[in-house]
C-alpha cells in the first residue's frame, strides 16, 4: 500500500525541469545568490508536486534559494542529482536539507569546472569558430553550426540530468573521477588549443604598410617579417589578448573597446 503512495517523477516531469533550467540560467543572475533563483524556478513544479504541506513547499523552495552556481549543462550531474534526492526525501523521509544543500555546493565547483572546460570551453567554442569562418566566407552553414552547438549542449544536458537521477547520487563521483572522462577533457583540451591556433593564422589579420629606403631601394618591414617569420603579428596579438585577459584579469569588454580604439589610432597614422 505503501509502494502505492509513492510520489514517483515522470520523464515529463524531469523533461520539464531540464528545459526550465537550461533557458533560464543567466536570466536571473545575480552576485548575492548567483543561478539559485533559476535552479529554484527550474525545480518547481517536480517540488509541488512531492510535497502536500505548504511548509513542506516552503522548506524545499528556502533551501535551493541558497547560493548556486555551475556550468548550465554539466550541471546536469547535480540536477540529477538533486531530483533523486528530493523524490527519496518526499516518501522517505530519510534525507536531511542539509545533504541536499552540501550536494549542490559541494559539487558545483567541480561540475563547473569540467563543463567550462570541456562544454562551453571546447565543444561549445569549436562551434562558434567554425561557425563564424563559414559565416566570413559567405556560407549560410555557419548559422547550421550554431544551432548543431546548442543541441550538442541540449544532449550533454539530457545525458547528465537522466544518469545521475537513474544512478543515483554514486554516479556523478564516477563520472568527475573516471580515468576516461580524464582522457576525454585532455584530448578536447589539446583539440581547442590546435583549433585555436589554426583559426588564429587563417583569421587574425595584422599588416603594416611601414618601410624603410635606402637611397632607391625600398625595403617593406612587412615583407621582411613574412620572410622570417609569415603571422608573426597575428600571433604576438594573440598572446597580448592572452596576456590581458588571463594574467593582468581585464575584462573581455575592455579588450574588445581597447582594440577598436588602438585600431582607429595606428590605422589614422599609417602604422597598420
Amino acid at each position: 500500500m505503501m509502494e502505492e503512495n509513492k510520489k514517483k517523477l515522470t520523464r515529463s516531469d524531469i523533461n520539464k525541469t531540464m528545459f526550465r533550467w537550461y533557458f533560464s540560467t543567466e536570466i536571473s543572475l545575480n552576485y548575492e545568490r548567483m543561478q539559485s533563483i533559476s535552479f529554484t524556478y527550474a525545480l518547481m513544479p517536480v517540488l509541488e508536486k512531492l510535497y502536500d504541506t505548504n511548509d513542506d513547499l516552503k522548506k524545499a523552495l528556502k533551501r535551493h534559494l541558497e547560493l548556486y552556481n555551475t556550468n548550465c549543462t554539466a550541471g546536469g550531474l547535480i540536477l540529477g542529482t538533486v531530483l533523486a534526492m528530493e523524490e527519496e526525501k518526499a516518501n522517505e523521509g530519510t534525507i536531511t536539507d542539509e545533504a541536499i544543500i552540501g550536494i549542490k555546493t559541494g559539487l558545483m565547483g567541480p561540475v563547473a569546472a569540467f563543463g567550462d572546460s570541456f562544454s562551453a570551453g571546447t565543444l561549445q567554442t569549436l562551434c562558434i569558430l567554425a561557425a563564424s569562418t563559414l559565416a566570413a566566407g559567405g556560407s549560410f552553414f555557419g548559422l547550421l553550426m550554431l544551432f548543431l552547438g546548442n543541441f550538442i549542449l541540449m544532449c550533454e544536458l539530457v545525458l547528465t540530468t537522466n544518469l545521475t537521477y537513474v544512478k543515483g547520487r554514486e554516479a556523478i563521483k564516477d563520472v568527475l573521477s573516471s580515468r576516461l572522462m580524464t582522457d576525454v577533457l585532455e584530448g578536447a583540451n589539446i583539440l581547442g588549443m590546435m583549433m585555436m591556433g589554426a583559426l588564429t593564422a587563417s583569421m587574425v589579420t595584422l599588416a603594416t604598410p611601414l618601410a624603410v629606403t635606402f637611397g632607391e631601394t625600398k625595403m617593406k618591414i612587412q615583407d621582411n617579417f613574412d620572410n622570417l617569420v609569415p603571422g608573426i603579428f597575428a600571433i604576438l596579438v594573440l598572446f597580448l589578448f592572452y596576456y590581458l585577459i588571463g594574467k593582468k584579469n581585464i575584462s573581455i569588454s575592455k579588450v574588445i573597446f581597447g582594440t577598436i580604439i588602438t585600431s582607429v589610432v595606428l590605422s589614422f597614422f599609417g602604422i597598420v
